[in-house]
């Protein structure tokens, strides 16, 4: 009891103080009381709770209010376990997380996960790229592009080379192909030409031609289609246009033939006589500007070039000597001589079937003629510088066998002369010195525009009559003869060439052409 009442102040020192703390729930504790089994305790030393300060009894007054509960040591605990420090735990994490970190990336570095590195291709032939991205998995898809070089190589690779992808989306790589034309022909020329700028053709080049397709419709395309081609190359669309008649009107036989069959037509052509120029076109048919269909003929109607008939020397003047050729072979005169001066005239006899003579020389003035050659000199385009024609016994014109003015005439007017100068006789040379010694004849001269001319009715023994007419380039006796012996009359030396001395100039002839002859020799 006593030490109960000594306690007492002290308690009643604390419920002094709790009552002075705020008001709040009080928390009683029930003592969690077990009963005790008189066996439990056998062995166990007895406790002296009146020698323990923490115990002492029970005072129904302290279970009226709530105490903070008080820690006592437990007389039976187990010891405490020792454990690792922090920083070795801090430590194996860092390297747990290291070694996890360095596996990745050496699994991700052989590609083991991630997927793979795109090999550079590009640049490489196309089957060699295409091993290379196999041998790295990918499945590749290859598309073509039209190009300039490189043809067969690999342009474009995707995935990019040299980055990271996965193998399950593979690989394009597009391959360099030749450009080809296109198929153009049948299509009209805008969409002919669209489909060759597509393919890459950047120098297109659209010519008309004659076609009896329709207008604007591409019948032919150059390169051909399938053909390779560059980007820089020329490719030429020929386009159809109809078949027009050309106008001619007015050019030249050949000219306008040209303009014919250029047009896709064939020339006709008919030579009539005409007051137009010799050889030009008078008229065409079909009219220039009708439209055609390919082949068509188209008439040309031309002023001859040839001889109205082969005794009009002035005309043979007008023609081309290819011309002549064909119209004498056309009248059936024979070559019976064909060679060329030393300045490259022609000099060609022809004889025609009724025993008449054409001679193309540089000396009209003179019949006769040295060697033996036929040489086609007019049909390859030697020129002519004169022509001397020798009627046939019997084919001169009425009246021109007598040795008169009027004969003169008549000669005249069948070969078309005009502008008649001067006549001589035998009895004028012999004033000059020329004894006549049988020869009897009368000798004309006269000059028309771009020409001169000569008859000469005679011979040089009695009872013989030949009849010759000639013709002269301008300026024949304007000089490059000497004139004087002969009183300074053309019609007096043609006289004395032709039926005096005929022989000397023959000579001379014959010597020329030997010199010409040689000096060919020395230079082959």
């Amino acid at each position: 009891m006593m030490r109960g009442s000594m306690n007492r102040p002290r308690r009643q020192q604390e419920t002094a103080m709790d009552t002075q703390r705020p008001e709040k729930t009080q928390l009683i504790n029930e003592p969690n009381i077990k009963p005790v089994d008189p066996g439990e305790g056998a062995g166990v030393p007895p406790v002296d709770l009146d020698d323990d300060p923490s115990v002492s009894p029970i005072d129904l007054a302290d279970l009226t209010f709530a105490r903070r509960p008080v820690e006592v040591a437990s007389p039976v605990r187990s010891a405490k376990k020792k454990g690792l420090p922090v920083w070795a735990v801090a430590l194996f994490v860092v390297l747990t997380l290291a070694g996890i970190g360095a596996g990745a990336w050496y699994t991700y570095d052989q590609e083991l996960w991630g997927g793979h590195t795109v090999p550079s291709v590009v640049g490489l032939e196309r089957d060699a790229a295409q091993k290379q991205l196999e041998a790295a998995g990918f499945k590749v898809t290859v598309e073509e592009s039209a190009a300039d070089d490189g043809i067969g190589t690999v342009l474009a690779c995707d995935p990019e080379p040299g980055k990271r992808a996965e193998t399950s989306g593979g690989a394009t790589i597009t391959v360099a192909i030749a450009r080809t034309i296109p198929q153009v022909t049948g299509q009209n020329v805008d969409d002919a030409q669209k489909a060759l700028l597509d393919a890459g053709a950047q120098n297109v080049r659209i010519q008309s031609v004659n076609s009896d397709a329709g207008a604007g419709t591409v019948v032919s395309v150059e390169p051909a289609e399938g053909s390779q081609f560059k980007s820089a190359d020329e490719v030429v669309l020929s386009v159809a246009t109809p078949y027009v008649v050309p106008s001619v009107v007015g050019l030249t036989a050949d000219a306008a033939k040209a303009a014919v069959e250029k047009a896709g037509l064939q020339a006709k052509v008919d030579y009539i006589k005409s007051d137009k120029p010799h050889n030009e076109v008078v008229s065409c048919s079909p009219e220039a500007g009708t439209q055609a269909q390919e082949g068509d003929v188209v008439e040309l109607k031309v002023s001859s070039p040839f001889p109205e008939s082969p005794d009009k020397l002035a005309e043979y003047l007008d023609a081309t000597s290819k011309e002549v050729a064909t119209y004498l072979g056309n009248e059936k005169y024979a070559l019976t001589y064909g060679a060329t001066f030393s300045n490259g005239d022609a000099h060609a006899v022809y004889t025609g079937a009724a025993g008449d003579m054409i001679t193309f020389t540089a000396n009209p003035e003179v019949g006769s003629y040295a060697g033996d050659k036929t040489d086609d000199v007019l049909a390859a385009g030697a020129p002519i510088s004169g022509v001397r024609y020798v009627f046939a016994q019997g084919s001169a014109p009425a009246g021109a066998d007598a040795e008169t003015v009027a004969a003169v005439k008549a000669v005249m007017q069948e070969c078309g002369f005009t502008g008649l100068k001067e006549s001589c006789s035998a009895a004028d040379l012999e004033k000059l010195g020329f004894a006549a010694e049988g020869r009897h004849f009368i000798c004309a001269y006269g000059e028309a525009q771009g020409y001169s001319w000569a008859v000469l009715i005679g011979g040089k023994q009695a009872g013989q009559v030949n009849v010759v007419a000639m013709t002269f380039l301008k300026g024949r006796f304007s000089g490059g003869i000497d004139l004087a012996p002969y009183g300074n009359s053309p019609a007096k030396f043609i006289a004395y060439a032709g039926l005096y001395n005929e022989n000397a100039v023959v000579q001379k002839e014959a010597a020329d052409a030997a010199a010409k002859d040689g000096a060919a020799a020395q230079g082959q």
